[in-house]
């Protein structure tokens, strides 16, 4: 009789295994178009989510190489992979903090080496001071805010349900993004925790060192993920502007699918180099 109840447990357990699939996750299939290439460039892409982990593939661009941004919410930390050097960096709260104290401290020094230099000289000085000064390092006070607007224009897009949003920096339009429900995509509701996580972890990192990514004038705001968790639903089309209103990217969620995922998915690859993150 205890053999059979052994086997009969056994049996219950392997049944509830099985039914359990081992590393399901959520795999977004993104497609990323370059309106400022004549003609248009369309790239398509990938984002893996499982549990508080995210991954999302960086298609070569203007300013960019390919690459892929991993979120790992289990460590609280952001890792930025660059396949064209074979290598990434990682970001994590103590990182950032790091960051944040070498541009306090960098820009005392300017203020001290400023201190006695007269007013008709300031200005070439602090261009040349900060010239020499690590990227990201500026006396900008705090990192410029954008507004998240919700409008009353509701549309179908590649079949999800959404709500038009418009993202502002004073009268600047930046973007606008057709939002679905996030109960409307495919694995959607266990997404929500990977994505807010990581817009948390960009905010933070904005706030720390306002001009982190600025480049040419432009400003990294944290795109999309800025809105993140007051869109309360994922972008089903997001279009970003330029400063002539003229459109320069777009985003479309074409398909999310539920896929078993190896763990080595939100590792940067085998034989990759770390690099220091500097700044």
């Amino acid at each position: 009789m205890r053999a059979f109840q052994r086997l009969f447990i056994f049996a219950l357990a392997t049944t509830f295994l099985i039914a359990l699939p081992a590393g399901a996750g959520v795999v977004f299939e993104i497609e990323t178009t370059d309106h400022q290439q004549s003609p248009p460039k369309t790239q398509a892409s990938e984002g893996y989510v499982e549990g508080k982990n995210l991954k999302m593939e960086i298609a070569a661009g203007r300013h960019n190489d390919k690459g892929d941004m991993i979120y790992r919410g289990d460590r609280r930390e952001m890792v930025v992979v660059d396949h064209s050097e074979k290598s990434y960096i990682v970001m994590n709260e103590q990182a950032v903090q790091q960051m944040a104290d070498q541009v306090s401290s960098a820009m005392s020094q300017v203020e001290e080496a400023l201190k006695n230099v007269p007013a008709d000289q300031r200005a070439m000085m602090e261009k040349m001071l900060k010239d020499r000064m690590p990227p990201g390092t500026t006396d900008t006070p705090s990192r410029p805010k954008s507004e998240l607007r919700k409008t009353n224009e509701r549309a179908e897009k590649n079949g999800y349900p959404c709500v038009k949003y418009e993202v502002f920096r004073e009268s600047r339009k930046l973007r606008e993004l057709w939002v679905t429900d996030w109960s409307n995509v495919e694995g959607g509701e266990e997404a929500v925790d990977a994505f807010e996580g990581m817009a948390e972890f960009f905010e933070k990192l904005l706030d720390s060192i306002p001009d982190f990514g600025q480049k040419d004038g432009d400003t990294f705001d944290g795109g999309v993920f800025e809105h993140m968790r007051e869109l309360d639903g994922f972008p089903v089309v997001t279009r970003e502007f330029g400063e002539d209103g003229s459109l320069t990217d777009e985003t479309v969620l074409r398909s999310a699918t539920r896929r078993a995922l190896d763990p080595d998915d939100f590792e940067p690859p085998a034989g990759y180099k770390r690099r220091s993150m500097g700044i």
